[in-house]
C-alpha cells in the first residue's frame, strides 16, 4: 500500500520558503495553507507526492496586496 503525501510551503515577505507540514489529508494541507495566510505569509504552495516521488503543485494561495 502506497500514500501519497501532501506538502505545505509558505514564502514570507523577504522570498524565504519554508517547508510547513507533510500530511496525508489534502483538506488538511489546503487548510494549512490558508492559515499560513492569515499567520502573515505572502503564498503558499501545495505540493503532491506521486507514486514516483517526484512532487507536483497541485493548488496555490496568495495574499492579496493590501
Amino acid at each position: 500500500m502506497s500514500y501519497l503525501l501532501f506538502e505545505v510551503w509558505a514564502e514570507d515577505e523577504t522570498g524565504h520558503l519554508e517547508l510547513v507540514d507533510t500530511t496525508a489529508s489534502q483538506k488538511e494541507a489546503f487548510d494549512l495553507a490558508k492559515k499560513c495566510l492569515e499567520d502573515g505569509y505572502i503564498s503558499t504552495t501545495v505540493y503532491q507526492e506521486n507514486e514516483e516521488g517526484e512532487s507536483v503543485v497541485i493548488k496555490q494561495f496568495q495574499n492579496s496586496p493590501t
